[in-house]
């Protein structure tokens, strides 16, 4: 209500950073409440709990205040774990300051579209548009469930690479990982994604043997060691959707094939 009453002298940016760390810390998201009650703020949270992904245990709304009821019998001295809520973990580390390796809802996003110089992108729009796709459609990839995401895209990365029309409905719909269109075409779509998983990994500054070995050590700094916890879990997620990207090639019918040259193949981001 009053903004200007703050002393802003007083109080410079590197503090306000602080606190603001300090408050976004304590919140908690709390589930079957009206949007109103929907945070609260729990300072005691961070000094005293675990956030994981993989517990039970919840803090939630009653009458007025917050409660908590674990999910398993605790030793004196054990840390108190609770569920977080369904993040990746890039919000974990936004949010939270930390990593969970084992966090069922980790997930990156791969992002396709449609070509807009390829002469029929309007055609191919509208097929998408029909099919319940977007020109630029993302698809999250979720850890565990890298094989599923990579057969969720090829009927959309096929829907690029095909000319006829008639065809642009029959690969959207078709199920399974061979296109009853053309191997050649298959082949190209698959070569297109291994190659671009591969760039995605090579972005990488790291390895993922030189990130074992960095968290290793003793005396990582501890922002160094959550970022490439972060990365690492990005790496092995990428990596298992390049594996089954492979695997799919090594199935085609016919590997002496070589790709089709499509001058307008989708664009992956």
């Amino acid at each position: 209500q009053y903004p200007f009453d703050i002393p802003t002298e007083a109080f410079s940016f590197e503090i306000f950073k602080q606190a603001f760390v300090a408050v976004q810390s304590c919140v908690v998201h709390l589930q079957n409440v009206s949007l109103a009650r929907r945070f609260a703020l729990v300072p005691l949270g961070p000094p005293l709990l675990t956030y994981r992904s993989n517990c039970k245990a919840m803090l939630t709304a009653v009458d007025g205040g917050v409660q908590l009821v674990v999910d398993r019998p605790y030793l004196a001295g054990q840390s108190i774990v609770v569920w977080c809520g369904p993040q990746p973990n890039s919000k974990l580390l936004i949010n939270y300051g930390f990593v969970d390796e084992d966090n069922p809802y980790d997930r990156v996003v791969v992002e396709a579209a449609l070509n807009t110089e390829d002469p029929q992108y309007q055609d191919k729009r509208l097929a998408a548009q029909r099919n319940g796709r977007l020109t630029i459609q993302p698809f999250q990839v979720k850890v565990g469930k890298e094989r599923e995401t990579v057969l969720d895209m090829l009927p959309y990365m096929r829907l690029g690479y095909v000319t006829d029309p008639l065809e642009m409905e029959s690969v959207l719909s078709s199920q399974g990982p061979v296109c009853p269109v053309s191997p050649c075409m298959e082949y190209a779509v698959l070569d297109q994604l291994a190659a671009y998983f591969r760039e995605r990994l090579a972005g990488y500054l790291t390895t993922l043997s030189e990130d074992d070995a960095l968290l290793a050590e003793c005396d990582i700094d501890p922002k160094k060691r959550v970022a490439t916890q972060l990365l690492r879990c990005e790496k092995k997620i990428l990596s298992r959707c390049l594996e089954a990207t492979i695997d799919l090639i090594n199935e085609l019918p016919d590997l002496s094939l070589s790709p089709c040259p499509v001058p307008y193949a989708p664009l992956l981001r």
